[in-house]
């Protein structure tokens, strides 16, 4: 009788524990999606990230170099030799190639004129003539401890041409460094990526993207303004 009872009533078991453990596996599911969610919250709150990305950070950055690039401008005209002018100059010394502003620091004596003070004396002969074999047309003599260098033409056709060479430079530098800007500022967004979906990470690279062409456009019109008055000067 007691197994005939059993009997009956297992179907009824069964189910009673097919019906548990189905609770049990549910109930571990959602609290791992909570703790997963969880998680998530409080790395976001780790790395200090809001809600939305803040872009004005990186427009504030590409802003900054457009205005350095300006103030560049403004010092570059026909005639005029400047400190700046000289940092495309390389010179083999100790056996490598080193920037001029490692070996030197040039100072405006007038609108043509530089002088510069040679930290290592030794040194002063090649950078002597790494000003001499540069494209910047430049007259070089040795005053003491101190190098002279003056453009070696005034208001010409050749001054002009060379100027514009400078600016030529000058522009490839800003693309560059808006490049790297650019990279820079995509690299700051990797952050974003546990805490954000893909599509919003996409967005968000389009947006710095569209913010360096806009910079570019922007330093484009600058340079071909500069160059018509350095033509026409």
């Amino acid at each position: 009788m007691i197994k005939l009872f059993a009997t009956a009533f297992r179907p009824v078991i069964i189910q009673q524990r097919c019906f548990q453990r189905q609770f049990q596996y549910n109930f571990a599911k959602i609290s791992k999606k909570d703790q997963e969610r969880m998680d998530k919250k409080q790395e976001k709150q780790n790395l200090g990230l809001s809600k939305t990305i803040d872009f004005t950070i990186y427009q504030t950055k590409f802003d900054q170099y457009a205005q350095k690039f300006q103030e560049a401008l403004k010092k570059l005209q026909v005639g005029k030799l400047t400190p700046e002018m000289l940092d495309r100059v390389s010179i083999q010394a100790y056996g490598e190639k080193l920037p001029l502003s490692s070996l030197a620091q040039a100072s405006q004596k007038s609108q043509g004129v530089l002088i510069l003070n040679v930290f290592d004396e030794s040194t002063i002969m090649d950078v002597m003539k790494a000003l001499e074999n540069s494209d910047l047309n430049l007259q070089v003599k040795k005053q003491d401890k101190q190098i002279v260098c003056q453009l070696a033409q005034g208001n010409t056709k050749e001054s002009r041409i060379i100027a514009v060479n400078n600016l030529k430079k000058l522009m490839e530098d800003a693309k560059q460094n808006l490049r790297q800007i650019r990279h820079e500022c995509i690299d700051d967004l990797k952050p974003y990526k546990k805490v954000t979906s893909e599509d919003t990470m996409r967005q968000a690279e389009k947006q710095i993207q569209d913010l360096f062409e806009k910079q570019t456009q922007s330093l484009d019109s600058l340079y071909k303004s500069k160059e018509k008055e350095l033509l026409n000067n």
